[in-house]
Formats: C-alpha cells, structure tokens, sequence
C-alpha cells in the first residue's frame, strides 16, 4: 500500500485487520464484492432516472 494515495477498496479488502472484522461478522469478500455492486447499479439507475 501506498501512504502518499489513499487505499484502494481491494487494498482495504486485503489488510489482515479487515479481514479478520469481516469474517468474525460472517461477511466474506465475494458477499461484500456482490453488495457493492448491487450499490454501484442502483445508483446508476437513480442517475439516470434523475438525469431523464
């Protein structure tokens, strides 16, 4: 990781601390992954509906 930039999200997912809060929540990268995306098409489409 770079200190100068902020982390990246795969950074993040990758540092030990994050994992090891994710999985004594019971939340692994792939469900988080899938969660982000529905985020990232739902925001999209609220964009686009606003923007019409």
């Amino acid at each position: 990781m770079d200190r100068r930039t902020p982390p990246t999200l795969s950074e993040l997912l990758e540092d030990p601390m994050v994992i090891a809060i994710m999985a004594r929540d019971g939340i692994d990268r792939e469900t988080f992954q899938q969660m982000l995306d529905r985020v990232r098409r739902n925001l999209r489409a609220q964009q686009e509906r606003l923007a019409a």
